[in-house]
């Protein structure tokens, strides 16, 4: 894209004829071509990737407040008209700084779904292993220890492992079926699907 072209993408942006996240992917489509770009689109890039990560934490598009990027837009329309040259993609001290604040803030929002993700399975596994063992000794009448061994084994057996926690927590403890089956048949299912949509997502790039 030439500095023409951005001054009228910017200018469609601040004048209404873009929605923030229109412009947010025709400013990422025109960075990722490769072309040379003008210093004032490298310093509002910083702004997009931001703004780019609200969004994607929003999960919908209008949720995310895009004041922070219209006043970049601004700035930069600003800085194109003074502006006579564009600035390779070479390696300098402000771009490397301009990277590694797009990279924080990109791996930040992604590692903190992801702890929690990581949280919530451990949390669930620690619920069906117990269950399980509970389900082994009552069933079997085991001394603890091959109770403990067997159950441990069987409670990382997919859908077996599920099906004796759901057993475990609602005859011994008398679990209601429904949270009995959220907790060991949705919640894991949830986990699992979340997880690896985020892997798709944002592992090949990581």
């Amino acid at each position: 894209m030439t500095p023409a072209d951005w001054r009228a993408l910017i200018e469609a942006y601040l004048d209404g004829r873009l929605s923030a996240e229109a412009f947010m992917r025709r400013f990422i489509e025109g960075w990722t071509a490769g072309a040379p770009l003008p210093r004032a689109i490298a310093d509002l890039q910083v702004v997009v990737e931001q703004f780019e990560a609200r969004v994607r934490g929003a999960g919908e598009e209008g949720a995310v407040e895009d004041d922070d990027l219209r006043q970049a837009a601004q700035r930069a329309r600003a800085l194109l008209q003074e502006e006579p040259a564009v600035a390779p993609h070479t390696f300098d001290r402000t771009r490397a700084r301009e990277d590694m604040r797009r990279f924080q803030v990109q791996m930040t929002g992604c590692a903190g779904v992801g702890c929690l993700l990581v949280l919530i399975w451990v949390g669930l596994s620690l619920l069906q292993v117990f269950f399980v063992i509970e389900w082994v000794q009552r069933n079997f009448e085991w001394p603890a220890l091959f109770s403990t061994i067997g159950g441990f084994v069987l409670a990382f057996v997919p859908v077996i492992g599920n099906v004796l926690a759901f057993l475990g927590a609602t005859e011994f403890w008398h679990w209601p079926t429904w949270v009995a089956a959220i907790v060991f048949f949705a919640a894991p299912a949830a986990t699992l699907i979340s997880g690896w949509t985020r892997w798709r997502r944002f592992g090949p790039r990581g």
